[in-house]
C-alpha cells in the first residue's frame, strides 16, 4: 500500500464507530465494545509510529 496514513485513518475510524455504536444502542455486546477499543488503539499506534519515523524527513530535503 503505498499510503499507509490510509490504513490508520480507517482502522481509526471503524473503531470509533463500533465504539459509537455501542454507546447509542445501549447493546450489551462487549465483543463490539472490544473489537472497537483494539481497532482505534491499532490505529493510534501504528500512526504514532509512522509519525515518529517521518518527523524528521523534511531535514533530508534541505541537503
Amino acid at each position: 500500500m503505498k499510503n499507509p496514513q490510509f490504513l490508520n485513518t480507517i482502522l481509526i475510524i471503524i473503531g470509533s464507530s463500533m465504539l459509537a455504536y455501542h454507546l447509542i444502542s445501549g447493546d450489551e455486546n462487549v465483543i463490539i465494545q472490544v473489537g472497537g477499543i483494539i481497532l482505534l488503539m491499532l490505529g493510534a499506534y501504528r500512526a504514532s509510529v509512522y509519525w515518529s519515523q517521518h518527523k524528521d524527513d523534511h531535514l533530508d530535503d534541505q541537503d
